[in-house]
């Protein structure tokens, strides 16, 4: 992944976390942490390649 594409889901991923601390927190946090998986397993996706 190159530094254009991990700045722009940076930031992408900042305004989601901004927007969702609006809601019920529990809702925040499963956002946040859906997240967090789902790029934690695209990464792991792009080190086997």
């Amino acid at each position: 992944m190159n530094t254009k594409t991990e700045g722009t889901i940076a930031i992408i991923a900042a305004i989601i976390v901004l927007l969702s601390a609006m809601w019920d927190p529990r809702i925040s946090v499963a956002i946040s942490a859906v997240a967090l998986v789902a790029l934690g397993i695209y990464r792991f996706a792009q080190k086997k390649n």
